[in-house]
């Protein structure tokens, strides 16, 4: 895993999904509203929620569907708003924490190879790191990581980083950068959100640290052991991991807003 996570990267999504990755968007822009595949029957639902969440304020959005029918693709709003661009395939975006899941199939795949032992519990690959307020390493699994039965505290509900991400605060700290040792600090200052196994809550520090036991597996960075593992055998050629670069590919804008009480936000 790489050392150091830039919060300009993926604000709070980049170190939740344990790093991220760049995709292509694959939606085909005709115009600001829809696209011609977006008109074929049966994806006017998803059409229409695209369309509402553009309404509600969202500038742009792309999507794809793959299904019996064949390959559907639409588009709503626009990519910039001065110029009034619309979304287009060419766009690109932070995946964030769509990146779990390449990160929890490298862990099965360890799992399966008998690299990794899924009931065993984080103190095993992770000694002494997960201790503090309520935590402990030697009574949560891999498992329990893997599916948000852990009971480890969500750092991103942490009021510190809160504040330094998703408040005014990120554009002082935007390019503040931050080890995965020092995230998952903020979040063990927290108390658990439930004993281990007994409930589920969804925690981006679970995936942190399953990032960290990838690499304590492999010897190489999560990252390197995706793009090995999944990205370069499927041919995911648009799809690589930025790093600390908190540029996104042209032509492709993004736009945030900032919450009013960053301290009380949850995810």
């Amino acid at each position: 895993m790489s050392r150091r996570l830039r919060t300009a990267l993926v604000g709070v999504t980049v170190i939740a999904a344990a790093g991220t990755a760049l995709l292509t968007a694959p939606a085909t822009a005709a115009g600001a509203g829809t696209t011609s595949e977006a008109r074929k029957p049966g994806h006017d639902a998803t059409q229409a929620a695209m369309d509402t969440a553009v309404a509600a304020g969202v500038p742009g959005i792309v999507a794809e569907v793959r299904d019996d029918r064949g390959v559907w693709k639409g588009t709503s709003g626009v990519a910039d708003l001065s110029t009034r661009q619309p979304r287009g395939h060419r766009d690109r975006f932070r995946a964030g924490s769509v990146t779990k899941t390449l990160v929890a199939t490298v862990m099965l795949q360890l799992q399966a190879e008998g690299k990794a032992d899924l009931d065993a519990s984080v103190d095993h690959y992770l000694p002494g790191l997960v201790r503090g307020n309520g935590h402990d390493g030697t009574d949560i699994t891999v498992r329990q990581l893997l599916n948000h039965t852990s009971g480890i505290h969500n750092f991103t509900d942490d009021a510190t980083f809160a504040k330094k991400v998703m408040g005014i605060d990120f554009l002082q700290s935007r390019y503040d950068d931050w080890t995965p040792q020092q995230v998952i600090a903020l979040a063990l200052r927290n108390p658990p959100q439930f004993e281990p196994g007994t409930s589920w809550k969804y925690s981006n520090t679970n995936y942190l640290l399953l990032g960290l036991i990838i690499e304590e597996l492999t010897g190489r960075p999560y990252a390197e052991e995706i793009e090995r593992r999944i990205t370069r055998p499927l041919g995911m050629r648009s799809t690589h991991f930025p790093g600390t670069d908190p540029h996104v590919p042209a032509p492709t804008r993004h736009y945030s807003t900032f919450t009013e009480d960053p301290g009380k936000t949850t995810t």
